[in-house]
């Protein structure tokens, strides 16, 4: 089952301030900023200097607190600046949620191991943006390349670091694994953001595939950019309007 990093990260925070300045605070309003390449972490928090005033307290003090007490294998928090609170993923954790990720089952969302193979199906009225409909097309021409070609490998047993593109990838999946488990999005905002999601999802694809190499590399490589192109194939489903069908683009 799927957990965002971002909530387990969230909630690490709020039991830390409230062990440390027993303050509580819901973890829904501890605000995560992907912060990855600009900065080199995968997130920042301000929730330091957020809550400086009510404490009475430095916000660098608060932060190198929490820094102290939030202490995870699967990530590393940092105090940073006048407090800004620096997270960064480790290697295996990032890999980890590329696995759960790929077989994750999400709500409303028939399973899609099969998206990418051709067939009929009727043609919508509505098209995406031509960024998404290429994205889509070039997921699902070399996922059906690489069944073809048996080249579909099984988990490496060595996990090696990611490329810097495939981060970037990475944590655009994670915003949009965020948005679909978040029940509490106004109505009103969720074709906004569903917009926006999509396309920075697209261009961090377009990005990772002018850059990396799928086939020709080694297994874990493979393996590892394998689990990426299937699930961007099957967040840009599940993050497209109902009345978007992207089979039409295969």
């Amino acid at each position: 089952m799927f957990k965002s990093p971002s909530r387990t990260i969230q909630t690490a925070i709020a039991l830390a301030i409230n062990a440390e300045f027993k303050l509580l605070i819901d973890s829904q309003e501890i605000a995560l900023e992907i912060c990855y390449p600009k900065y080199g972490v995968h997130y920042s928090s301000v929730i330091a200097l957020a809550i400086s005033h009510r404490l009475g307290i430095e916000a660098i003090q608060i932060a190198k607190k929490i820094a102290k007490k939030a202490v995870f294998p699967q990530w590393q928090i940092q105090a940073f600046g006048k407090g800004w609170l620096n997270i960064s993923l480790s290697n295996q954790f990032m890999i980890e949620n590329l696995s759960i990720l790929v077989d994750w089952q999400i709500e409303g969302m028939d399973n899609c191991d099969g998206f990418w193979q051709k067939r009929n199906m009727a043609i919508s009225p509505n098209s995406p943006e031509p960024i998404l409909q290429y994205a889509y097309a070039r997921c699902c021409a070399l996922i059906r390349l690489a069944h073809r070609e048996n080249l579909c490998c099984s988990q490496p047993e060595v996990i090696e670091k990611m490329e810097s593109v495939e981060i970037s990838l990475l944590m655009q999946i994670l915003a949009i694994a965020d948005y679909l488990e978040n029940e509490n999005i106004l109505t009103s905002t969720r074709q906004i953001n569903r917009q926006k999601l999509s396309r920075s999802l697209a261009v961090a694809f377009l990005q990772f595939y002018n850059r990396c190499r799928i086939f020709g590399v080694d297994h874990a490589a493979r393996h590892r950019r394998m689990l990426l192109l299937r699930i961007t194939q099957k967040f840009l489903v599940a993050i497209a309007p109902s009345d978007i069908n992207y089979a039409m683009y295969l």
